[in-house]
């Protein structure tokens, strides 16, 4: 018996509906956006997709664009190593670089300087670091200025700055300070009291002042792909219209985020 064949234009017919199918199948895909535990911007949630100010977000002001979004935690300086190279779409809060494209200003978080209850530093500017040592996060931004150039400065050479690396940098931050390995630790104020709230260390660290500027808190899109344009519009449209309606400003009375700041 001799096989059948099919007539080449309903060949044709099936090679693009499989075509169609398979590009659909892209478009739904979800945006992969990653940072480390930044609570309360970007949370934790028990072996669950993390939570949080900027993830809650970011899904519903990509999803006005029927866009998806897929939460991840990595360390702060592999997310964006990967934006990088186009393995994730975005990364949460990310400081310049030039491997990201910023969204619109989305709140702002104010960094301070904390130290034991016993010690009598305060930070009053730049010219105070020179005398005290003190823990930082590696890549952070804390104020878009003067504090960031400060710290880009000490990488590679002998400073009394240690930078803590890891999805845990924060929580490590902290209790190298409580352990007294180093007088004073720098992180934004937010995050601060959310880390002592959750290790029930509230009371055993004494604030020694703020930074002079706040910093905007932004998404940083993948600058070299070739979809970030379309998502970046989206989502600053997003964003725009949550602003409107109400949905930014209750979002961010939930987290206790500033509305304020420029980025």
């Amino acid at each position: 018996m001799t096989r059948r064949r099919l007539p080449i234009w309903l060949g044709a017919l099936a090679l693009l509906a499989l075509s169609v199918a398979s590009g659909a199948a892209r478009a739904e895909a979800p945006l992969r956006i990653a940072s480390d535990q930044w609570c309360p911007f970007v949370c934790a949630s028990d072996g669950g997709p993390p939570s949080g100010y900027l993830v809650e977000l970011s899904a519903q002001a990509l999803g006005l664009a029927s866009l998806r979004v897929e939460p991840l935690l990595l360390p702060l300086n592999r997310a964006m190593l990967e934006a990088g190279n186009g393995a994730l779409a975005a990364v949460y809060a990310p400081p310049r670089d030039r491997r990201l494209l910023r969204s619109v200003s989305l709140g702002q978080s104010q960094a301070c300087f904390y130290t034991l209850p016993a010690s009598r530093w305060r930070y009053t500017g730049i010219a105070a670091l020179g005398r005290i040592g003190f823990g930082v996060i590696d890549e952070y931004g804390y104020d878009d200025g003067p504090m960031d150039a400060y710290l880009q400065g000490q990488h590679g050479v002998h400073s009394g700055v240690e930078f803590n690396k890891g999805e845990q940098a924060g929580l490590a931050n902290v209790r190298k300070l409580l352990s007294g390995r180093y007088p004073a630790a720098l992180e934004h104020a937010a995050v601060m009291q959310e880390l002592l709230r959750q290790h029930g260390w509230q009371g055993q660290l004494r604030l020694a002042g703020c930074l002079e500027h706040g910093l905007a808190l932004t998404l940083g899109f993948a600058a070299d792909n070739p979809a970030t344009p379309a998502w970046l519009a989206s989502f600053n449209a997003g964003v725009l219209t949550m602003r409107r309606s109400g949905a930014l400003a209750a979002l961010q009375r939930r987290y206790a985020i500033a509305p304020l700041g420029g980025r």
